[in-house]
């Protein structure tokens, strides 16, 4: 017997295959060779097998994940974010009216705590000929801020944390929401959100000025900090 009777595939006399007959008019051909797994692309250079289904796009069902869910989203390109609540952002001067409002509200009292303390000083000073002029000098700087401080996270926890408004804001008709639920921030992000602006607005003012960095929803460094946004009462 020789070795073509044998079939044995190094003879090389046997004639090479022939590739398989077209299918009829109307049906897709087999995919040659195994499709890779869902999700790898097969090596650079190389198109996917003639009749497997490409990955669908982005944004689309994927398997793994229920109805109605989307899978996430690449890196650096997050959900948009949420839409102001009421549609309706807060002019910046009723902002600026409001804070005005609310710190000559609370320079009030804190004056009056740091005269007890003994910030303030009577000085008497007389010249040669007798005549003498009284003075009042005031060295207690860091012990006012800190008074300051203190009473104006305790006015926006309790105001704007209970009630969503403090009485410069009901005097310029706005109000301060959570961002995403348009509810009350609560006391502990008040307190939060006026140290992040007594802090940041201490530095050249920027606090004072960073919702107008925000175009989109005009929420300064103290609002995104407390995840809140102002919005018009009415």
């Amino acid at each position: 017997m020789t070795s073509s009777d044998s079939g044995d595939p190094q003879d090389p006399y046997r004639p090479p295959q022939q590739p398989p007959p077209p299918p009829p008019y109307g049906q897709q051909p087999p995919p040659y060779g195994p499709p890779p797994p869902y999700g790898q692309q097969p090596p650079y250079g190389q198109q996917p097998p003639y009749g497997y289904p490409s990955p669908p796009p982005y944004g689309a069902p994927q398997p793994g994940y229920p109805a109605g869910q989307m899978p996430p989203a690449p890196y650096g390109y997050g959900p948009p974010p949420a839409p102001v609540p009421g549609g309706r952002k807060a002019g910046m001067g009723a902002r600026f009216g409001g804070l005005v409002l609310d710190s000559i509200i609370i320079a009030v009292p804190a004056v009056i705590i740091a005269a007890l303390f003994g910030s303030f000083r009577s000085n008497k000073t007389c010249d040669a000929a007798g005549n003498c002029t009284n003075s009042v000098q005031f060295s207690g700087t860091w012990a006012l801020d800190l008074i300051a401080l203190a009473l104006g996270i305790a006015y926006s926890a309790y105001f704007v944390g209970t009630k969503g408004q403090t009485p410069g804001h009901r005097a310029a008709g706005i109000r301060v929401v959570d961002v995403n639920t348009g509810g009350l921030i609560g006391p502990a992000r008040a307190a939060l959100r006026w140290l992040v602006m007594a802090v940041t607005g201490a530095i050249c003012t920027l606090g004072y000025w960073s919702p107008f960095f925000d175009s989109q929803r005009r929420q300064g460094w103290h609002d995104k900090a407390s995840n809140s946004v102002v919005i018009p009462a009415k």
